[in-house]
This record gives structure tokens, sequence and C-alpha cells, in this order.
């Protein structure tokens, strides 16, 4: 397995994450209500936490990585949302 095919493993398993635990498997009320601008601004939240941890100069790589791992799975979520019509 490729480090790519790793990191796009993890960004899947973390999509299917979100969707089992957080909405208990459906998504589709939660993802008609969010805009695109909805969207950016989880992804920015993430992006955020993973520079935050970046610039205190601490050892939290799992941290940084975790967290564009989210950022990842929240551009899966957006992009399912347009393709399905909801922003």
């Amino acid at each position: 397995m490729t480090t790519r095919d790793r990191i796009i493993e993890n960004i899947v398993a973390e999509r299917e994450r979100q969707v089992a635990l957080a909405h208990g498997g459906d998504t589709e009320a939660f993802d008609k209500c969010n805009s695109r601008n909805d969207w950016i601004g989880y992804m920015i939240a993430y992006a955020g936490r993973a520079v935050d941890k970046c610039h205190r100069n601490l050892r939290e790589s799992q941290q940084f990585e975790t967290n564009l791992i989210k950022v990842g799975a929240l551009v899966l979520a957006a992009l399912e949302a347009q393709e399905k019509g909801y922003c």
C-alpha cells in the first residue's frame, strides 16, 4: 500500500465514522442544512486546529494528521452534498 493509498483510506474511514457515529448513519438532514460557506467554515476550523498545533512547536504530529484527515473527510462530505444538489 502506498502512502497516498493509506491517506485516502484514512479519509474515507473518517467520513464513514462521521456518518455512523454523529448522525446514526443518515446525514441527509444535516447535509441539506449546510451552505457552501458552512462546509468551508467546518474545513477551516479543523485546518486551523492543525495549524495551531504546528505553530506551537509541540510534538503533536498525530493531531496535525488527525485534523487534516478530518478536513479531507469534510471535503468528501461537501462534495457529496453538492452532487446531491444540497448546496
